[in-house]
């Protein structure tokens, strides 16, 4: 998760920590993260998560040993566990959920919160630029946060690795979704969960792991394109948008796709911030979830844009990613028209959008349909549109990815 150092929080962070912060009677310097980055370069760490070795970005500070804690990135282990983690920028802090545990950790703070109590940390987590590129990863200390979420935490010395074992879950029985009479949790037949079997293609053994984000077009003070403006029956597109990429999270996750939802809320996110959102999580594809308004009623159907990328070397996708973002769009553009039953409108090269040309990954914009145009808005208001909506893109997103990582 790498974060501009170059804000004023940052800067008061590195200016404070020349003279020494004391964090739980530990005095740590920058020298101190200097002579662990230098250590740990000579003698690196790694870390295990249940017997497996758990790999970084190239672009991410390895672990490193700070004052005798080993701090990591806070991406890799947690999500590779199944829990979440988010960044809140306004707070400068990191949000580690799994079950019903949350532990949340501020840069440069002596406490942490878990579950809203007040804990004290031996060495807080920090924003380490590595490689003097102006740019840092957010590390946090492995043991404190794996043993809040309820992990065992040990080291081996001969492997110099972090040891961890998940906690023990209980067997979660397997709820038929077409029979709303056997739902225990009391959901309707076409209301997912991740506790649900996923009853179409099956996700190849190789594209696991592989990050899909989810990001929510528009939200907050951003409606979107609206529907009958003021009108009794007025619709915005930021109400349709949510609860469908919250739906294909739940497919997606449902079928064994790891996932990473922007937002999960009615918050307000600039372009650029989710760009820079879906780079730092290092994600392998983008879908931002949108539907479409013109000022004439008359169009009306689906469309995908993408954009076919290249980087500053000449690498397109498929050198860098295994996956391009065309033949995604295709895939999902299918799905949709035959899901929907909309107008295909087809799939665009749209490398003017910022969502698809700051991305790095294979990214698309979905539109699913038109609030302008009297027979799409019609079937958007209907219950069953979100549904539909979502199960096309996760079955485009697993078709896409099966075909990539064979």
């Amino acid at each position: 998760m790498k974060k501009t150092i170059a804000t004023i929080t940052m800067i008061i962070m590195l200016i404070a920590m020349t003279s020494g912060l004391v964090y739980a009677g530990t005095t740590i310097q920058q020298s101190d993260i200097k002579e662990g980055l230098t250590f740990c370069e000579l003698y690196p760490v790694k870390l295990a998560l249940d017997g497996k070795e758990i790999s970084f970005l190239q672009k991410d500070v390895p672990p490193v040993i700070i004052k005798e804690r080993t701090l990591i990135p806070a991406r890799a282990l947690f999500e590779a566990m199944g829990g979440k983690v988010t960044w809140n920028n306004d707070t400068q802090s990191v949000h580690v959920t799994y079950d019903d545990t949350e532990v949340v950790l501020t840069i440069g703070s002596d406490k942490a919160l878990v579950n809203g109590q007040s804990k004290e940390l031996e060495v807080p987590a920090l924003i380490i630029d590595h490689d003097n590129d102006y740019y840092g990863s957010t590390m946090i200390p492995v043991r404190f946060t794996a043993e809040a979420l309820g992990c065992n935490v040990g080291w081996e010395d001969a492997t110099r690795s972090v040891v961890i074992a998940s906690p023990a879950k209980p067997e979660i029985p397997i709820i038929d979704s077409k029979d709303g009479d056997n739902n225990q949790n009391g959901n309707t037949g076409n209301d997912w969960d991740t506790s649900t079997t996923w009853q179409y293609e099956k996700l190849n053994e190789a594209a696991k792991g592989k990050l899909v984000v989810i990001d929510m077009g528009h939200g907050g003070k951003d409606s979107g394109s609206i529907g009958h403006k003021n009108m009794s029956d007025e619709l915005s597109e930021k109400e349709l948008n949510l609860p469908i990429g919250i739906k294909l999270n739940e497919y997606l996750k449902s079928a064994g796709v790891s996932t990473y939802v922007l937002r999960e809320t009615d918050i307000y996110y600039t372009l650029l911030e989710r760009a820079q959102k879906a780079n730092d999580a290092g994600a392998t594809i983008f879908i931002s979830i949108h539907n479409n308004s013109s000022e004439s009623s008359a169009p009306n159907g689906t469309e995908i844009l993408y954009n076919s990328k290249k980087n500053t070397e000449g690498k397109s996708e498929m050198d860098l990613y295994g996956i391009q973002s065309k033949d995604i769009a295709q895939n999902v553009q299918n799905e949709m028209v035959k899901s929907l039953g909309t107008h295909n409108r087809g799939i665009k090269n749209s490398p003017e959008m910022a969502v698809l040309n700051k991305t790095y990954m294979p990214a698309i914009i979905v539109e699913g349909a038109f609030l302008s145009n009297e027979s799409d808005f019609e079937m958007m208001k209907k219950a069953d549109y979100t549904d539909k909506y979502a199960l096309a893109v996760a079955k485009g997103i697993i078709k896409s990815l099966n075909e990539a990582y064979k």
